[in-house]
């Protein structure tokens, strides 16, 4: 967990409700990958109830932990585009992965409304 910094405004998640998002991410990346075009988007459990994948990005949206390197592989594995990989390389965090997830979603989306 970063250290605050005199005058410094922005909060900082507790550890339980960052352990708790963390966790969320981790499985909205895994939902993420067994995720076809041709069904609605899949959810994830966060703080007991189930939420879309993508609501689980809006939510860690802020957090600056690091990500962990299995996650970095499987989203560098799932981004196509040369400008995604380098917004991810550029910030690899939860912050930045849930970015790249969300891009990742809006296009699997488009997908799935252009085979509808």
């Amino acid at each position: 967990m970063k250290a605050r910094v005199a005058g410094d405004t922005m909060t900082t998640p507790s550890e339980s409700n960052s352990l708790e998002l963390r966790i969320a991410f981790h499985n909205a990346v895994s939902r993420f990958q067994d995720w076809t075009a041709n069904v609605a988007e899949p959810k994830v459990k966060l703080r007991g109830r189930f939420c879309p994948i993508s609501e689980v990005c809006q939510e860690i949206a802020n957090l600056s932990d690091p990500l962990p390197e299995a996650i970095l592989s499987i989203l560098y594995n799932e981004t196509r585009a040369g400008d995604d990989m380098l917004a991810l390389k550029l910030d690899e965090t939860y912050r930045g992965g849930a970015r790249c997830l969300r891009r990742l979603i809006e296009n699997r989306k488009r997908l799935r409304r252009r085979g509808s």
